[in-house]
This record gives structure tokens, C-alpha cells and sequence, in this order.
């Protein structure tokens, strides 16, 4: 029961202490130290406002093709005897790449020729007889102007010489066309070697077998594909362009065009053929760049990248890209400012030292121009001075900063 009565007693005694404690240790604990502004100012990075060169590049994926690519076929059929070339290899103009058995063109040749021999033996026949016939015409006027013939055999006579000519026409012509039918004959048989040819200006006389489409002792028809040939000194890339681009679109503009083959890397290019209308499905329109490929670093089917140089721009009120941000719904940038005297004032140390490196920060809403990789254009207001790149996440319009680091 004493102990009861101890218990009611030191209860309120310790009561009255805690509360004493608190009331003199309170205003201690949170009264500001000499670091208490300093750890309220937000750590920042920060870039500054400047005027710089800077193209609009309109960045799109494409595939490399060939500059040009067609397919080798006979104009016969027949059997493939050989082929001379496979997947890979190079051929120059004019190369034979494969034969057909040429047995029964070679056979109509011979034909041809031995038909042609007998037109000309028959030619040489038909002179002899108009010969003949031109002598005893000539004879036969002698013999009138003596009055020796009478005018039905002079007759006679000039019809059978005008006959004798004719006949020799008739012969020179079935000569001609024996002539022809051989030359077609040849050429029909010049068309079992099948020859790397192909028609158009500049660039080099070597092309790339892409593919083989048959093997040899395969019986083919005439426009049968044999191989396909590629022209890779120069690739075409193609890519689809949205409406919003297609616009700016130009032939001439320059296009960095790069690989994952070759990381790292870009390789020139320039726009070469705009296509005037867009797909209804797609409402893109294709665009065609020429890439150059003398060293053939790249091959047809590469996927790419192609960036494309729709503008370029002189003297442009530029900022680092990261500057950019959004704060209450809009786009802007927070744009570094000096503190006032009062609230610079406010940041002194103990010591009465100003802290230099403690400014402040101001929202400022911005017009976005051309953006590139690392900086955006601002065409509205007209801002100058430092923007924050990193710490946004942490400010508010009237925030104070300590800059760490400088872009």
C-alpha cells in the first residue's frame, strides 16, 4: 500500500520534468545552425543559354538495296552445260557465265550455211544465163538493123534477156535471206553462252553474283533466271516518310546513314527520289537515298539508321537538351537568377561570409524550335544566362540552388 501511494506521487513529478526539459531543450534543437540555408538550396547542374549552328535532322530506319539488280536468263532453252560462277563472285562486263548444250544450234548453222551456198551457186547460174541472154539480144539488133530478123524474134529475144535479169534479182535476194537466216542461226546459237550484260553509264564494269538459281545439267527455258547481279559500288536507301516530314523533304539533302554492322560509324548519303504521293494505308511516302560504297562496307539488305539534314540553322538561341522540362503543365526551363540583397542576407553564414554559390531559380515557359541530340532551339522569350539540366525534379518557381557542376 506504501508503495502504491510512491508510485501516485513520483508520477506527477516526473511529469513536471519531461516538460521542463522540453520547454528549455525545444527551441535549442530547432533553432537554425549556420548550415541551415546552405542544406535548403537545392543541388543542381546547370547550362547556359547560347547562340550555335544546328541542323534539323529528321532521324528515320531503312534498308540498303542494291543500286541495281537484275536477273541473267537465257534466250533459249536448253541444258545448262556449265556455270561459271556462284554466290559471291565478281564478273565484268561481257564475262561468260554459263553454256547450254549448243549440239542442235550448231546443226542449224550448218543448215543455214549449206542454204546459203546453194542461193550463191544459184545466183552464179542465173548471171551466166543472163549473160547469154544479153549476148544474143545484142546480136539480134545487129541482125534488125540489117533487116536479117524479123520483129517477133527481136521480140522474143528481149523478153527472154529482161527474164535472165529478173531471175538474177530474184537470186541476189534468196542469197540475202540465206545470208540472214544464217546470222540468226549464229546468233540463236551465240545465245547458249550466256554473257554478264547490262546497260547504263558510270560506275564500274564489275558486278556481284547475289544468287544462283540453278545448277548444272538443270534443262531451263528461255527467261529461265540463272543468277542475279548486284551493282554495290553505290546502295540505295529506302526508307518511308511521315506526312509531318514529307514537306521538308528535298532532293540533295545530306543523310548520315549508320549500321549495326559497323557501330559507331556513319557513312555519307544524299536524297536522291521522293516518291510525289503518300500510301492510303500508311500515309508515308518513300524516300531514296544514294549511299556511296567504293570500299563495300556495306551490303544490300543492311538495316540502318538514316538522319536526315531537313534544316539547317545559323545563329540559334540554343539550350542543353536536359534543360527542358515541365512544371504546373507547361514546357519550360528553370532559369538560374541572382539572389536579391535581402535574401542574399538571409544566406550568410555565422561568420556574416556570403555564400556565392547559393542563387535562385525562375520558371520560365518556352517556344521549342528544332531539336537535335544535345540541344533545343528556343524561339520564345528571349532568355539568356544559365538553365538548369539536373535537379529539376527538386525545384519550384523561387527555388534556391547550389550549383555542383557546370555544362
Amino acid at each position: 500500500m506504501n508503495y502504491t501511494k510512491a508510485a501516485f506521487v513520483a508520477l506527477p513529478v516526473l511529469a513536471l520534468a519531461g516538460a521542463w526539459w522540453i520547454m528549455s531543450a525545444g527551441p535549442d534543437r530547432d533553432r537554425p545552425g549556420p548550415d541551415a540555408d546552405r542544406e535548403r538550396a537545392a543541388a543542381v547542374e546547370v547550362g547556359r543559354v547560347s547562340r550555335q549552328d544546328i541542323k534539323d535532322i529528321a532521324e528515320y530506319t531503312g534498308t540498303l538495296r542494291a543500286r541495281s539488280e537484275f536477273t541473267l536468263a537465257p534466250r533459249v532453252s536448253g541444258r545448262i552445260r556449265s556455270l561459271r560462277v556462284d554466290i559471291g563472285d565478281t564478273v565484268e562486263k561481257g564475262d561468260i557465265v554459263a553454256e547450254l548444250d549448243d549440239e542442235e544450234f550448231a546443226l542449224e548453222v550448218d543448215e543455214a550455211r549449206a542454204a546459203l551456198d546453194v542461193a550463191r551457186a544459184e545466183l552464179e547460174d542465173a548471171e551466166a544465163r543472163r549473160d547469154v541472154r544479153e549476148r544474143e539480144f545484142e546480136r539480134l539488133e545487129r541482125l534488125r538493123e540489117q533487116g536479117v530478123v524479123s520483129e517477133e524474134e527481136y521480140d522474143v529475144g528481149a523478153s527472154e534477156a529482161a527474164a535472165a535479169r529478173a531471175n538474177v534479182r530474184v537470186q541476189n535476194s534468196v542469197v540475202a535471206q540465206r545470208q540472214a537466216a544464217l546470222r540468226a542461226a549464229e546468233v540463236r546459237r551465240e545465245y547458249t553462252r550466256i554473257r554478264a550484260e547490262w546497260n547504263g553509264e558510270g560506275g564500274s564494269d564489275v558486278r556481284y553474283v547475289g544468287e544462283r538459281h540453278v545448277d548444272e545439267g538443270a534443262n531451263i527455258s528461255s527467261n529461265d533466271p540463272i543468277i542475279s547481279l548486284l551493282d554495290m559500288d553505290a546502295l540505295r536507301g529506302v526508307t518511308f516518310v511521315a506526312d509531318r516530314d514529307f514537306a521538308r523533304m528535298r532532293p540533295g539533302q545530306s543523310v548520315e546513314v549508320q549500321s549495326d554492322a559497323w557501330p559507331g560509324e556513319t557513312f555519307p548519303g544524299e536524297v536522291r527520289r521522293i516518291s510525289p504521293q503518300l500510301q492510303e494505308d500508311t500515309r508515308q511516302a518513300r524516300v531514296e537515298v544514294d549511299v556511296p560504297n567504293e570500299e563495300g562496307r556495306l551490303n544490300p539488305g543492311f538495316f540502318v539508321t538514316m538522319r536526315i539534314t531537313v534544316e539547317e540553322l545559323e545563329d540559334a538561341r540554343v539550350i542543353p537538351l536536359d534543360a527542358l522540362t515541365r512544371h504546373g503543365g507547361e514546357r519550360g526551363v528553370f532559369l538560374v537568377e541572382e539572389l536579391d540583397a535581402e535574401e542574399a542576407g538571409e544566406s550568410d553564414g555565422a561568420d556574416g561570409e556570403e555564400r556565392e554559390a547559393d542563387k535562385k531559380v525562375r520558371f520560365v515557359p518556352v517556344t521549342v524550335g528544332v531539336r537535335t541530340r544535345d540541344y533545343a532551339q528556343i524561339l520564345d522569350p528571349d532568355i539568356e544566362g544559365q538553365v538548369v539540366t539536373l535537379g529539376q525534379h527538386r525545384l519550384g518557381d523561387g527555388s534556391r540552388i547550389r550549383i555542383t557542376d557546370e555544362i
